[in-house]
């Protein structure tokens, strides 16, 4: 019906279109899927412990419990000492929580199992994030509202560099029930401020997320990226890859 020459370019079109279809596909079933990023991860914990009864119904923020998240570059779990230190007249004899008094008397930790994992190879700060006045929610959703928390975005490398390219459009901004910024924020930014006060240097978002507009710095060694856009988060590979 064609000729070998019509024929052999009709494969060769077939076979890229087949290639490129299966590329797509890879990339979109392992970049953002849920079964692969884990969104909705949602385990069973040894506690039945509610984040909705606890932050949403009795307003107890976020920085209670996960204390050091501003300087710490880990959220901390919290100890049980800090669970009993409502729990020692609120529900005392509870037989929900008897595995929290078990870990308060015996000094053991709960076997909490974790929700959020990041790879060996990935560096994440959460006190250099807290710190640019981004609230837990960005990452982590609306907890106070969860019965049973469960993973809400999916902690991937491109949700991150959304988050660094367009923070206007993915951050939420530092909310009352977080409990957030209230330490050492005025004194660790002392020297940014001075200095954005000294040169005139406009906040690139409002809020503004630590991030200022500035010239684009030199490259100190040949061949290291630096992130192209100045002020909004950084996107060279030692950023997060150290």
């Amino acid at each position: 019906m064609f000729s070998q020459e019509i024929d052999s370019k009709i494969k060769k079109i077939s076979l890229i279109v087949l290639t490129c279809v299966g590329v797509a596909f890879v990339i979109g079933f392992f970049g953002f899927h849920n079964r692969v990023t884990d969104v909705g991860y949602r385990p069973t914990q040894p506690v039945p412990f509610s984040h909705k009864i606890h932050s949403g119904v009795n307003g107890i923020k976020c920085m209670y419990c996960h204390t050091s998240v501003e300087t710490s570059a880990h959220s901390p779990v919290p100890s049980t000492s800090t669970c009993m230190n409502c729990h020692i007249a609120v529900k005392a004899d509870s037989p929900q929580l008897k595995l929290v008094r078990e870990s308060n008397e015996n000094n053991t930790p709960v076997a909490w199992k974790r929700v959020h994992y990041l790879p060996d190879y990935v560096h994440f700060d959460h006190s250099r994030h807290i710190r640019s006045q981004i609230d837990c929610a960005s990452c982590h959703g609306k907890v106070e509202t969860m019965g049973v928390v469960s993973q809400f975005k999916p902690m991937n490398m491109g949700f991150c560099l959304d988050c660094h390219r367009n923070p206007v459009a993915n951050i939420i901004p530092a909310r009352p029930i977080s409990g957030i910024f209230t330490g050492i924020k005025a004194t660790a930014y002392d020297s940014t401020a001075q200095a954005i006060l000294a040169n005139n240097i406009e906040p690139t978002t409002n809020p503004q997320f630590g991030s200022f507009m500035s010239d684009i710095p030199k490259q100190e060694v040949e061949g290291i990226p630096t992130p192209k856009h100045p002020g909004i988060g950084p996107e060279n590979c030692s950023t997060c890859h150290h």
